[in-house]
């Protein structure tokens, strides 16, 4: 059988080349709507990750500005006053090569018992947070994907 005849046989009414040309098609329609269902789920679980990296990165700014808070030395300064602590005395400081040495001649610490120190009003005020800038933008609506 020739190529010719090959293009004008036909089974049941149809030609074999409509019947090869109409699989491949149904192959192909289908390839790409299983492509396309593929990449949307793919697309939505990308941008619920982006959402998740926004909010633990505002999260993190706000954790950053509660150190930046909690270290201030004016507050620590208050707190140490409220507290009755005092520097420490340049004959107790050591290098780190005798601290060795100052461990194994150490004894047993004996327990203290501390006495609660008066709170000033001012070191309270001290304490409270400070006005911050809201650096955190609003989220906008995302737009839904389309199917």
């Amino acid at each position: 059988m020739s190529l010719a005849g090959m293009f004008n046989r036909r089974v049941r009414g149809f030609r074999v080349v409509e019947v090869v040309g109409m699989g491949m098609l149904l192959t192909l329609v289908t390839g790409v709507y299983l492509a396309k269902t593929v990449a949307g789920r793919e697309r939505n679980e990308i941008a619920r990750i982006v959402r998740e990296i926004e909010d633990e990165k505002a999260r993190k700014r706000l954790l950053e500005a509660e150190v930046a808070h909690l270290e201030q030395p004016r507050r620590i300064e208050a707190l140490a006053v409220a507290m009755g602590l005092q520097p420490i005395a340049a004959a107790r400081e050591t290098t780190e090569d005798a601290l060795i040495d100052v461990a194994r001649n150490r004894a047993p610490p004996t327990p203290v018992e501390l006495q609660p120190a008066p709170v000033a009003p001012e070191a309270l005020a001290a304490d409270g947070p400070e006005p911050t800038p809201a650096d955190v933008p609003p989220r906008a609506p995302q737009p839904e994907a389309p199917r």
